[in-house]
């Protein structure tokens, strides 16, 4: 296996002077990278719904340890019978499909332009880069598929061998893509191959296999709206001091991260329409004030 190259500390150090966007789109922005989506962008991305094909990339919501799931109230009117149900979540994770507030991750106690952590975030939900404004414009966009777990012999990331710029731009090149300004880039892991293959992992105990933090550099240099991803960051992110790894481009680039994807029917799609560039589409739910909000992806071919 070749071995990988990355950056050292010092590097990675100068990344958020290098690299963030703040005051980009006005010191009282909290969009972010959405703003990359404009409407041109979007009037050139639905030109390419050509058939039509919808293709889920949301994970199920089954009952899991993750969700607390209620029948309740079961009742009769009359000759009818009425049944009710709940789902208690944390989408925050490993396993729901959600999208980030740009309020979710802060960097030496400021989150995105700069608005003090401690001070943004009360009882009654974030005052500020809460999961609102995004929810309120959506992500409709073009997207793109960068199937890193077809160019590995394991099908799936591995840990110790984690994602870096230059295998992101080897899976575009497989795929025939260029990503563009604006895009969402749709990151295929292998995740569902590898928890069947690491039965006893932990994604909150074990290592995870993920995008190395030098991956920011590849956002920032690309010009991503948002990253659409299963595996989401290498962690531990192997810098001292920096707790997460390419989450951190949340604080740094105002990205939006949509986690938790299953691009498994995507990889398919895309082989089955001879393309890996489609219409992107998530909404999040209206979680007003929220840290973020679980949303159902889907790309249009």
């Amino acid at each position: 296996m070749t071995a990988v190259v990355i950056p050292t500390q010092d590097r990675v150090e100068g990344y958020f002077k290098e690299l963030n966007n703040w005051g980009r789109w006005g010191n009282d922005d909290q969009l972010g990278t959405l703003n990359l989506i404009t409407p041109a962008k979007q009037a050139a991305a639905k030109d390419l719904i050509r058939s039509g094909l919808a293709v889920s990339l949301a994970r199920d919501v089954v009952p899991r340890p993750v969700y607390m799931y209620h029948v309740t109230f079961p009742s009769k009117r009359e000759r009818v019978d009425i049944v009710l149900d709940r789902f208690d979540m944390v989408y925050h994770g490993f396993w729901i499909t959600h999208v980030d507030a740009l309020c979710h991750v802060a960097w030496d106690g400021e989150l995105y332009n700069g608005r003090p952590f401690a001070d943004s975030l009360t009882a009654e939900g974030a005052t500020w880069c809460p999961i609102d404004p995004i929810f309120n414009k959506g992500i409709l966009t073009r997207g793109v598929l960068l199937d890193i777990a077809a160019g590995r012999n394991e099908g799936h990331i591995t840990v110790g061998h984690p994602v870096t710029p230059k295998e992101l731009d080897a899976a575009a090149s497989r795929a025939g893509v260029q990503v563009e300004p604006g895009d969402v880039v749709v990151v295929r892991g292998g995740d569902e191959t590898f928890r069947t293959a690491h039965p006893d992992w932990r994604p909150r105990i074990s290592p995870h296999p993920g995008l190395n933090l030098s991956c920011l550099e590849w956002f920032r240099e690309k010009d991503i709206a948002a990253i659409a991803w299963d595996m989401m960051d290498e962690r531990p992110s192997g810098y001292q001091g920096f707790g997460m790894g390419t989450h951190l481009a949340i604080p740094f680039l105002g990205l939006a991260l949509i986690d938790n994807v299953d691009p498994e029917r995507l990889a398919v799609a895309c082989t089955e329409q001879g393309r890996y560039e489609f219409f992107f589409s998530a909404m999040p739910l209206p979680l007003v004030g929220a840290t973020g909000a679980p949303a159902h992806p889907v790309a249009i071919f």
